[in-house]
């Protein structure tokens, strides 16, 4: 019997996006850090009180988005965003969270670095957040 060097797959869920496999006709799931990523994204996205039986998960980026921007508004969003994941993603270690106003696109450019739990490389997410009417 051979045996294989697979790597061992950590973290998985399906991918948000629902598209369905051609072959096996399944949604296509997401691994390890892509799986991270994508729950930071919906940490993020994710208003307080809009989680059945969990009202404290999520953040309260979505509010501060309608605030005035300035630097203050962005360093509150930092913090926010900082003790979201700290709370709700035991999966990652933060390094850095970066959040940048864009006065030009009306929108706060949003860099979160850090490890996931079992990955020895340090991660990046990055996005940009923006009010829609």
């Amino acid at each position: 019997m051979a045996i294989t060097n697979k790597p061992k797959r950590i973290y998985k869920d399906i991918d948000m996006s629902f598209n369905l496999n051609d072959l096996t006709k399944d949604i296509y799931k997401k691994f390890d850090v892509n799986a991270v990523k994508q729950s930071l994204k919906n940490l993020l996205l994710t208003q307080k009180g809009e989680k059945p039986f969990n009202p404290d998960y999520g953040s309260g980026v979505y509010d501060l988005l309608f605030e005035p921007m300035d630097y203050l508004v962005s360093s509150v969003m930092q913090k926010e965003i900082e003790t979201s994941i700290e709370n709700y993603e035991s999966r990652v270690e933060l390094i850095d969270v970066e959040c940048t106003p864009n006065f030009d696109l009306d929108t706060y450019e949003i860099r979160i670095e850090f490890y996931v739990v079992g990955v020895r490389e340090p991660q990046v997410y990055t996005t940009a957040l923006e009010r829609l009417r």
